[in-house]
């Protein structure tokens, strides 16, 4: 290292002070992601989920490609669900348009889109691009990423190996809302 950045300038000092935190850099964000993040299947997910739309402050966002009647049922009739409606707390959810070519049951996404909006929970579809990517925000702070559509996905037909991760984390919800949702998209 000596002979590449010849003696002693600040630059090879810099780099050595590097070094010699990467390490301790290493341990912290392992102890602040073993903190601030869980996985989940899909039962847990649900009850975790709903705690947090209980302590939310203001804003929930769902992305679920694909909507379940029965999920959905269960989603807007969750005594925290309609608590947080009732205290004033927004909640979008993006989706897929109700068509032939982005759903396989077209009728039961139409009723799932309506049952939402009449509990007061904005729906948006998203067409283009094709929405695959599935995540909760709330209030910008937590997030859920992972294969689990939320309102989808219903574990008493099957037990799907799906998962979801929690993360407290501003820094994420900003990084994923610019690099994989859009900031315009998420702005509407």
């Amino acid at each position: 290292m000596k002979r590449i950045l010849g003696g002693e300038g600040p630059l090879r000092k810099l780099l050595e002070e590097r070094m010699k935190k990467g390490p301790l850099l290493k341990r912290l964000r392992e102890q602040f992601f073993s903190a601030a993040s869980k996985v989940y299947d899909a039962d847990r997910f649900h009850v975790s989920l709903l705690d947090d739309i209980k302590t939310a402050k203001g804003l929930v966002v769902i992305i679920s490609p694909f909507l379940n009647k029965l999920r959905v049922e269960k989603f807007i009739n969750a005594k925290e669900v309609k608590e947080a409606l009732g205290r004033g707390i927004r909640i979008v959810v993006v989706t897929r348009p109700p068509e032939p070519k982005e759903v396989s049951n077209v009728d039961e996404h139409k009723e799932c889109i309506k049952a939402l909006e009449d509990r007061g929970i904005k729906t948006i579809t998203i067409k283009e691009p094709k929405l695959h990517f599935k995540a909760v925000i709330i209030d910008n702070e937590i997030i859920y990423l992972g294969s689990i559509n939320p309102l989808s996905i219903i574990t008493i037909k099957e037990i799907p190996a799906d998962y979801m991760i929690r993360f407290e984390s501003e820094a994420l919800v900003d990084e994923i809302i610019e690099n994989a949702i859009g900031k315009d998209v998420y702005e509407q």
